[in-house]
């Protein structure tokens, strides 16, 4: 009887390690998939058949709008932060004030 609860246990083991190699093999194989996925999106822009002064203008084009959005984003967070440490503070305030009465009334 203990011999198969022993080969049991060491069955469920094996079955447990397999599981976890086949998450990390899946994981390998997703960022193999998104490496190549991005690598052949680049390589679609290299080969694309425009000309190289074209080409080059849309590609600046476009990297100045990821800048203008990224600066917008920045100045949008930037501005939400700010609030937040506004709201922050008054919560801060008011506990702290709801605590100094409670000490006032104790005393």
């Amino acid at each position: 009887m203990a011999e198969y609860k022993d080969e049991n246990n060491k069955m469920e083991n094996r079955n447990y390690r397999s599981d976890a190699h086949t998450e990390r093999s899946v994981g390998g194989v997703f960022l193999v998939a998104l490496i190549s996925m991005i690598s052949g999106f680049f390589l679609g822009l290299l080969f694309a058949p425009q000309t190289g002064g074209k080409f080059r203008k849309n590609l600046i084009a476009k990297i100045g709008d990821l800048i203008d959005r990224g600066k917008f984003t920045l100045v949008e967070a930037k501005v939400i932060g700010e609030e937040f440490i506004e709201k922050s503070k008054e919560k801060v305030e008011e506990v702290s004030s709801k605590i100094k009465k409670k000490k006032e009334t104790k005393k």
